[in-house]
């Protein structure tokens, strides 16, 4: 894990900076859109926020349909397998067992973030 200085979070997550951003993925089903927080422009820590609020949402039964194969919904259903066992705390293990599949899941472990283009 990196660490981002608190001052590159403030910054401008484009240049020029822009309003809003949308954000789509060949991971992912739906587009994750971006709005500024406190600035009239988008910052960097606004992409991370919304980026790690949307990925953390419970996925819908047709959004779970939408994979192309069913080998596809295996694997995601095998990122959310991993994804709860990896909890050291039994409380944080039952909780993500319980609050069921959600976007990140979809990711099927590609989950480094090396940016945006």
């Amino acid at each position: 894990h990196h660490s981002i200085s608190s001052r590159a979070l403030c910054e401008p997550a484009t240049n020029p900076p822009l309003p809003f951003l949308t954000i789509s993925s060949s991971h992912l089903p739906w587009f994750i859109k971006v709005y500024p927080s406190n600035n009239s422009y988008v910052t960097v820590e606004d992409v991370l926020s919304s980026i790690y609020r949307s990925l953390r949402t419970n996925i819908t039964p047709s959004e779970f349909s939408t994979f192309q194969t069913p080998n596809d919904q295996r694997r995601a259903t095998r990122a959310y397998e991993q994804r709860y066992r990896r909890q050291r705390s039994v409380r944080v293990y039952e909780e993500e067992k319980r609050g069921g599949m959600k976007r990140v899941d979809f990711l099927m472990g590609h989950t480094q973030f090396l940016g945006i283009s």
